[in-house]
């Protein structure tokens, strides 16, 4: 049986303050020790193509009850209220 090798990082944010599309960006840019202008390079796509920027962004702002996931790259995503999650296995 192989060890599980998931890596999570997790961070909180007032999304009023925070946009949702900009902090995934910048936890992943991070994450992957690049900058944010190189990551369509290191996953062959951007963050508009997996998801609308200005949609999640917009979404979370509302406030309430809301989760989101989606996947970009080899990481899977979910943001809710005030979490922003990133799985990488």
């Amino acid at each position: 049986m192989a060890a599980n090798s998931t890596r999570m990082f997790e961070t909180k944010h007032d999304w009023s303050n925070t946009a949702p599309s900009i902090a995934v960006i910048d936890a992943i840019s991070a994450i992957e020790n690049r900058e944010p202008t190189n990551l369509a390079d290191t996953f062959d796509t951007t963050l508009f193509d997996r998801i609308d920027p200005e949609a999640l962004d917009d979404l979370l702002a509302g406030g309430g009850e809301i989760t989101i996931a989606f996947s970009y790259g080899e990481y899977r995503i979910r943001i809710d209220e005030s979490t922003l999650r990133i799985v990488l296995d």
